[in-house]
């Protein structure tokens, strides 16, 4: 009995951890500090990571990564608290400066 107790309460935690969390909730990073904590190959790996979601789903990046990198720098040192995550971040840079196109 005292085993499934414990399996019982062990899964309903994890579950309530899952539901209730998202990533920086669990880490207590906002996203600029998660961005932050990251060396340079970090970043440019995140950052290629994104843009080739992007390619595959049909959109036209004009600009290497290393401008993204640089944007998100200069955006997340000016909004050290920021939470807008560097998925939504590097979207809304790529709209704003026309350097994420949808292809033809």
């Amino acid at each position: 009995m005292s085993r499934k107790l414990y399996v019982f309460i062990v899964t309903s935690l994890l579950i309530f951890i899952l539901a209730a969390c998202n990533k920086n909730e669990l880490n207590g990073n906002s996203s600029a500090e998660h961005w932050n904590s990251l060396d340079r190959n970090q970043k440019h790996i995140q950052v290629a990571t994104e843009l080739e979601e992007l390619r595959s789903s049909g959109f036209t990046i004009i600009v290497e990564e290393y401008y993204f990198i640089d944007q998100l720098d200069a955006y997340y040192n000016d909004n050290p608290s920021g939470n807008l995550s560097i998925h939504k971040a590097i979207r809304k840079i790529g709209n704003s400066t026309g350097t994420i196109q949808v292809s033809n």
